[in-house]
């Protein structure tokens, strides 16, 4: 999951008499209304699921939360307070609700807490309704305004595999990635009802080391590919490919996480997770254009506002 391998749930710390200031952003600061349309992940387990926000969209562009310490907590007062409710997107459809039942502060203290850190990014916790095939842990996204998402007419073809493979296999022997690399790797292959391209899909491909290296996590050798390419009258056209290869500690894995019509254009944005061992994951957002996915930009998943001392 994009949140959970990176946060160990502590019970809440007493309040500091004196907070630390937090880190002052370098760039305009994102307005808030009640009427901003917030973007969420949805993600733990699936019996008591929370929400992190991620993005905003304003003036038809998804774009990252630049935010102080006011405007996090005027975020939390406004988006999830007890009781409110956000609609939940997994795929490209509208998949249920999320409703807040716990706040992010209470008179008990804050919902969760890290080493170290007094001034966090609010989370909620909360009930999820939604009529998809139940799963232990859950990976959506959330909007605290409906998205408008362009209805699947078309069933998706049948060869995902079999061209997944060829598109696959033809990136990594450009990049010098053998067969005898890519054996031990988990394959994965689909087409998404993206919205892109002439057929108006994307063939997505890849091969992740599920053990994070040859010689255990982090350790000896590892190698990922993670490629996209759009039908266009039969002719996969490539259009996003991530290849990375050598010491497992240093390799930077990426994998699709969901996707949805975030800005309105009638093209899916793609939800990336991007990580290293050992290191904070990041959220990346792909974008199509001009027949090219491109990342738009990338949120890290650290919490802690506070100060950083100079290095």
């Amino acid at each position: 999951m994009i949140i959970a391998s990176i946060l160990a749930l502590l019970s809440a710390c007493d309040k500091p008499k004196a907070p630390p200031a937090a880190a002052a952003p370098d760039r305009p600061l994102t307005s808030l209304s009640a009427q901003s349309t917030i973007l969420f992940n949805v993600f733990g387990d699936a019996t008591a699921p929370r929400v992190v926000p991620i993005a905003v969209v304003e003036g038809g562009r998804v774009a990252e939360l630049v935010l102080d310490a006011a405007g996090w907590r005027q975020l939390d007062s406004m988006f999830l307070a007890k009781g409110r409710t956000l609609t939940v997107y997994r795929d490209g459809a509208a998949a249920g609700e999320f409703t807040v039942t716990r706040p992010m502060f209470t008179d008990e203290g804050a919902l969760y807490a890290l080493p170290g850190c007094q001034l966090l990014v609010p989370q909620a916790e909360g009930r999820l309704s939604t009529e998809l095939a139940p799963d232990a842990l859950v990976d959506y996204i959330a909007s605290s305004t409906p998205l408008a998402q362009t209805a699947q007419t078309e069933r998706m073809p049948k060869d995902a595999a079999e061209k997944g493979r060829t598109l696959a296999n033809t990136i990594a022997a450009a990049r010098e990635v053998g067969p005898e690399e890519l054996g031990h790797l988990n394959f994965d292959a689909r087409w998404l009802p993206s919205g892109a391209g002439p057929a108006k899909r994307t063939l997505l491909a890849s091969y992740l080391d599920a053990s994070g290296g040859d010689a255990g996590a982090g350790a000896g050798h590892s190698s990922m590919i993670l490629a996209l390419a759009e039908d266009s009258a039969g002719t996969l056209v490539p259009s996003y490919q991530h290849v990375s290869s050598g010491e497992a500690r240093a390799v930077d894995m990426q994998r699709l996480v969901n996707h949805a019509d975030l800005d309105g254009d009638g093209v899916d944005e793609l939800l990336i997770e991007e990580w290293k061992y050992a290191a904070t994951p990041e959220i990346g957002v792909l974008k199509y254009a001009q027949g090219k996915w491109r990342m738009i930009f990338r949120v890290p998943n650290e919490w802690c506002l506070d100060v950083k001392p100079a290095p």
